[in-house]
């Protein structure tokens, strides 16, 4: 980020703000009183992200994250287009804004955390559903050759009906995908993209691997995700996840063989979304089916 020369002699200077805070969060001067956002009575109080991602901390008004572009990246164009097309059912990015100002800036809603909403609800019926949207909207950034790169627990949120109350655009319960400053846009879609170096990333690589089809890394990603999913609401019960349930991820995961050109080690977010869509129609007879069985062995 550049360093800015500000009226009081200052270059890049930074203000402290929540001085009781062990945190000591830290905010850019010139983004603390960026002209725009004072205008728009945005105040920033804490720092999500060091220089990038900062939050306000109203009690009775709606509170906002905002995040400063990097200009290096494709995040900006991106958002560009995904913010254009909110419409879309498919399309799980939050209902945010752009603003111009000195600097790119986008003020979206604060959101909840989504490992937080799952645990309100461990069955198997509600852990699919979450996962069906999380599915569905990367099918939808594929769909526009777009690959998200970094998806894990972090970088999917949920509008809880107390965030609806201040930000109307939000859809209660509906799952967001947010971040993507590590985020490509391709010529080349699913299923014929090749392989590229991986940025830096929250999820690891399989086998110390540092090329990815960018699509199949994000399925792999989901993958990894919904493993993560199932283990902290079986786990805590100290139950096995089901088995249609760990096939699934299994299935998501693949067995990863280095490809260097499209990859067809796991399937498609479309095609992953389709049996979703299968498995989550058929679960309730499954249900009935293992309820009789325990029933039966019960009785012997």
């Amino acid at each position: 980020m550049a360093s800015i020369n500000h009226p009081d002699g200052c270059v890049g200077a930074r203000t402290k703000v929540q001085e009781d805070d062990p945190g000591e969060s830290v905010i850019p001067h010139h983004i603390l009183h960026d002209p725009e956002l004072r205008r728009r009575r945005i105040v920033l109080k804490s720092v999500l992200k060091p220089d990038v991602v900062f939050r306000t901390a109203s009690e009775n008004a709606p509170n906002y994250v905002v995040k400063a572009f990097d200009l290096n990246t494709e995040e900006l164009q991106i958002y560009e287009r995904l913010l254009g097309d909110l419409k879309r059912p498919a399309n799980h990015t939050p209902p945010s804004e752009i603003l111009r100002s000195t600097q790119p800036f986008l003020i979206m809603p604060v959101l909840s955390e989504l490992t937080t909403y799952v645990l309100t609800d461990t069955s198997l019926r509600f852990g699919l559903r979450v996962f069906y949207e999380l599915i569905q909207g990367v099918e939808y950034l594929h769909d526009l050759h777009i690959a998200h790169l970094d998806i894990y627990p972090g970088n999917a949120m949920v509008a809880l009906p107390y965030d609806t109350t201040f930000h109307k655009s939000l859809v209660p319960d509906r799952i967001y995908i947010i971040d993507f400053d590590t985020a490509r846009q391709f010529s080349l879609g699913p299923g014929v993209q090749p392989a590229i170096i991986l940025p830096e990333t929250q999820p690891h690589p399989p086998n110390g691997l540092t090329h990815f089809d960018p699509y199949s890394w994000d399925v792999y990603c989901l993958g990894r995700m919904f493993e993560y999913f199932l283990e902290v609401c079986y786990a805590s019960e100290g139950l096995q996840p089901p088995w249609i349930a760990r096939r699934y991820v299994q299935w998501l995961v693949g067995n990863e063989r280095g490809c260097t050109k499209t990859c067809r080690c796991r399937p498609r977010a479309k095609t992953a979304r389709r049996v979703l869509t299968l498995i989550r129609w058929v679960l309730p007879v499954i249900e009935a089916l293992q309820s009789l069985a325990d029933k039966f062995s019960n009785r012997t």
